[in-house]
């Protein structure tokens, strides 16, 4: 009860600052022009006026001639000057980028001087920003076109500091996105997994470095979407590919060997225009099928309903193996996404609908089932996300929105739909009895359902209260709702006259844990809110961005009294007389995040930056609510049970950076930066051992680490048919643990494995990495862009077998990574629409990089472990067979095939 007080306070709180404030916005998804409009003479042209085309924005310029619009949206523009006794000018290609001010200088000419009654000019792109005051890569719907991505996670990996979604050198849930400027992170495990399409992104940030305050849950770096409004006139486009893999090493990967093979298929349409005949309502909406068979083959050896071999007398063993050896795709995946906005605009008031969802389907391959592929579960996911926005203009200088959004994000899993379908067999049939060898029937018999609601609320102000100062000050309130259920498929049977127990499908009882399944089900609803106060100071000598932020998280969840008893022993302390543990209250949590970034333009080609900043997270809520009942079993010494733990605390890290931007010759500039990130209170484990013997792991924050590292960038803007950009990052990310139940895992050893007490080279300490982005021709009639990736070896632990004992945790390094990717495209005019035709290819040199490496080589085709422990395989597969794992590499190379039309 006390709980719901406080959060109908915080709320009571959050909705007076709503009605105090009536001018509100939230920044993240806008940008800002301003520069000066001259005469010939270099004089201030007093009362000119600049407008924006195709939307209300525009200013006037004050007697130095100065002007500033606030609160455009990104994208590409042409703005027109106008003044009394002066030539109207058009200045086209105006790029406004997220949270940064493009500089536009103009200069007009007097009537007197020429006759012509307008003037076209082109605004050129900066080589540098002055006001980046952190490492922040903006990509715009152009850009995007002409790479070789399809996706999100595929834009960001290219970035410099951006290690397969870990962002310089943190772990991948440490990255918060956005769509326009709402959280879209799942908060049950902190993941990104929303389909938004290319076609609907207007422009994307990628900050990988410190970021402002009104940036929140997250450490490690913010990706920020800004997708497409309607536009003015009927547009639409429809477009379309097949794909196959065409690849040599069809001996690794099965089935690839057929050329007339059509795995991949994929069909996207857009459409935007005016919603007649209602005035200043515009839509836009985009949707995507795509299929995709995958390239990892399982062989049906083996149906679900086979045995383990039968032994005989004399120690021989007979197969049991009725399969029709074909080929099954063992990691399909199907998504079908749809995007749509509606877009109402007058001078002073915006309001936005927009809503997202898609529905997904795929499988995870699974070597060791690889002649049972029948036998593997499907996971099926639908993301829905509703999303209002009202935004206000009362002057140039004060912008403000008020955002709703609505999002669930549902999960399930199984063989079968049906949870007592009879096709389902014991789990434990067909497991192997020796090593080295695959199943040999049976199936996946987990289930899962799980569902993330959250509700967000934001509240913002903006405003530029003076030439040089922009104020940004903001609320949001986030109530979530987790549901989380999932159980192991026993065998209810009754035995016969015999003893023989026939197999039927059954699950264990909520809130209890056998040897054979478990029964987990509960909702949890906890709640944040944060607010921040910014303000970006841009004077002639330097640029600041200076915020702090308040982040305040209840988990709405009890803990036990007395840890050590858990397991419900009445003789102690912990229990009431019935045997049921007694709780408290999780405590609230809330802490306060200093930023600070400052740019120093030395000249108007030359910039140095520094930024400082604490940043917080709390840990996903998987982490929280594990096992919410704290059930372990009785009477076992073998750890077995993992207790989640809603008092955790959030997980903090201290980022510095220093950086300069320098051109070196025409449409050529340099961008060199050194960081540094101090990791606390990261997400780990405890080993608890309760009054009656029994262990189990508990999540506490105990893992730190700590980043360095430094990023070259040289960037060619395209120009005469030529563009590049090359980046190179040397980092060192170490720390005690790559993975939170890193404890856990070592103690099922007997004798456990010791725990590290030095930093190690984490997980994905990739100690060099190079990008190189080429791309040449003339948009718009063709164009052929190549992407070439780099990356050392990253660490693995070696067979104590091959250290002669000693266990050296990520001692040895995996081979070198190389990839190349190609996008050409040709656009062909046939009456009056363009006929699109695209060549995508992905791994051109159809490389076999090594991603999983065994432990006694330090290599993916090659083990020893059967070497030092002779193996006899009992089933139809040889050794060889069995280490050939096609997971442990790379994609084989895809060749993708499409057109469209756009009109």
């Amino acid at each position: 009860m006390r709980s719901s007080v406080q959060n109908f306070r915080v709320l009571k709180l959050f909705l007076y600052l709503v009605f105090l404030f009536p001018i509100i916005t939230y920044a993240g998804t806008t940008g800002k022009l301003s520069g000066k409009i001259l005469d010939e003479n270099k004089e201030p042209v007093v009362g000119a006026n600049i407008i924006i085309e195709g939307t209300y924005l525009g200013a006037a310029a004050d007697i130095d001639g100065y002007y500033y619009i606030n609160n455009i949206p990104p994208g590409e523009y042409r703005a027109i000057v106008t003044a009394v006794g002066f030539q109207k000018t058009i200045v086209e290609n105006v790029v406004i980028k997220i949270d940064l001010t493009t500089k536009l200088d103009v200069s007009l000419n007097s009537t007197s001087v020429t006759m012509k009654q307008e003037v076209i000019v082109r605004a050129e792109r900066p080589l540098v920003q002055k006001d980046l005051t952190s490492t922040s890569v903006t990509i715009s719907a152009s850009d995007i076109k002409m790479m070789p991505v399809e996706s999100v996670g595929q834009i960001v990996n290219l970035q410099a500091g951006v290690m397969d979604g870990h962002f310089r050198g943190g772990r991948s849930n440490e990255v918060s996105y956005l769509v326009d400027g709402v959280s879209v992170t799942d908060a049950f495990d902190n993941s990104f997994v929303l389909q938004v399409e290319n076609s609907s992104i207007r422009q994307m940030e990628v900050i990988s470095g410190t970021f402002n305050a009104e940036y929140g849950q997250a450490m490690s770096g913010i990706v920020n979407i800004v997708t497409q409004d309607g536009s003015q006139k009927f547009e639409g486009s429809v477009n379309g590919y097949v794909g196959n893999y065409v690849t040599s090493h069809t001996d690794l990967f099965q089935n690839l060997d057929k050329v007339a093979r059509v795995p991949t298929k994929n069909l996207q349409f857009s459409f935007s225009g005016p919603v007649q005949p209602v005035s200043n309502l515009f839509f836009f909406l985009t949707g995507r099928y795509y299929e995709n068979e995958g390239y990892l083959y399982g062989k049906r050896v083996y149906n679900i309903t086979d045995i383990a071999p039968i032994q005989l007398p004399n120690n021989e063993y007979i197969p049991i193996a009725t399969g029709d050896g074909k080929y099954v795709s063992m990691n399909p995946d199907k998504k079908l996404s749809f995007n749509g906005k509606l877009s109402y605009a007058l001078p002073s008031l915006k309001l936005s609908y927009s809503i997202f969802w898609d529905n997904n389907y795929n499988k995870g391959y699974d070597h060791y089932y690889s002649w049972t592929p029948d036998g593997k579960m499907a996971h099926h996911r639908t993301d829905l996300i509703h999303n209002f926005q009202i935004s206000f203009f009362p002057s140039q200088s004060t912008f403000q929105t008020l955002k709703f959004s609505s999002a669930l994000y549902k999960y399930w899993g199984n063989r079968y739909d049906d949870p007592y379908d009879p096709r389902y067999v014991d789990p434990r049939q067909g497991l192997a009895l020796s090593g080295y060898t695959f199943r040999s029937g049976g199936n996946e018999g987990n289930r899962y359902e799980r569902n993330t609601s959250t509700n967000i609320i934001q509240w913002a102000l903006s405003s530029q209260i003076s030439k040089e100062h922009k104020i940004g000050i903001g609320a949001e309130y986030r109530a979530h709702k987790i549901f989380n259920h999932s159980n192991d498929l026993i065998n209810v049977g009754i035995a016969d006259t015999n003893g023989y127990v026939a197999f039927k499908p059954g699950y264990p009882n909520l809130g209890t844990i056998t040897d054979v399944g478990s029964n987990i089900l509960y909702v949890r609803k906890p709640n944040e809110f944060s607010a921040y106060v910014q303000d970006k100071m841009e004077y002639d000598i330097m640029i600041i961005n200076a915020g702090v932020r308040l982040d305040y998280f209840d988990p709405s969840a009890q803990v036990p009294v007395d840890l050590k008893n858990v397991d419900r022993n009445t003789n102690f302390y912990g229990t009431d007389a019935g045997g049921n543990l007694i709780m408290k209250e999780a405590t609230k949590k809330w802490q306060v995040s200093p930023r600070l970034g400052a740019s120093f333009p030395i000249t108007d080609q030359g910039i140095i930056r520094f930024s400082y900043g604490h940043f917080f997270q709390i840990p996903s809520f998987d982490n929280l609510y594990t096992n919410p009942d704290y059930f372990v079993p009785q009477g076992q010494d073998q750890l077995s049970s993992i207790i989640g733990n809603p008092d955790l605390k959030p997980q903090k890290t201290v980022q510095y950076e220093i950086g300069l931007q320098q051109v070196l010759f025409q449409n050529l500039a340099l961008d060199v930066t050194m960081y540094y990130r101090d990791i606390r209170n990261l997400l780990g484990m405890e080993i608890i051992r309760t009054y009656d013997a029994v262990r189990y792991a508990r999540y506490i924050n105990r893992d730190y680490g700590n980043v360095r590292g430094f990023i070259v960038t040289v960037d060619k803007r395209f120009s005469d048919y030529f563009g590049f950009k090359l980046d190179y990052t040397f980092q060192i990310a170490e720390g005690n643990s790559s993975d939170p139940n890193t404890v856990f895992n070592n103690n099922q050893t007997d004798p456990p494995i010791e725990e590290t007490k030095v930093v190690v080279p984490l997980n994905w300490d990739q100690r060099n990495t190079l990008n190189a982005s080429v791309t040449v021709g003339e948009p718009g009639d063709w164009t052929i862009g190549l992407i070439f990736q780099y990356g050392s070896g990253t660490p693995y632990t070696e067979d104590v077998r091959i250290s002669k004992g000693v266990r050296f945790e990520n001692g040895g390094t995996r081979p070198e990574f190389y990839n190349l990717d190609l996008r050409a495209e040709k656009v062909f005019k046939i009456a009056g629409i363009d006929i699109n035709t695209f060549l995508l290819v992905y791994n051109i040199l159809d490389i076999k990089n090594e991603y999983g490496v065994y432990g006694t080589t330090g290599r993916a085709n090659s083990d020893l472990g059967y070497r030092f422990s002779p193996v006899n395989v009992i089933g139809l597969n040889t050794i060889e067979q069995y280490v050939k794992d096609p997971s442990f590499y790379s994609t084989p190379r895809e060749i993708r095939v499409g057109f469209g039309f756009g009109f």
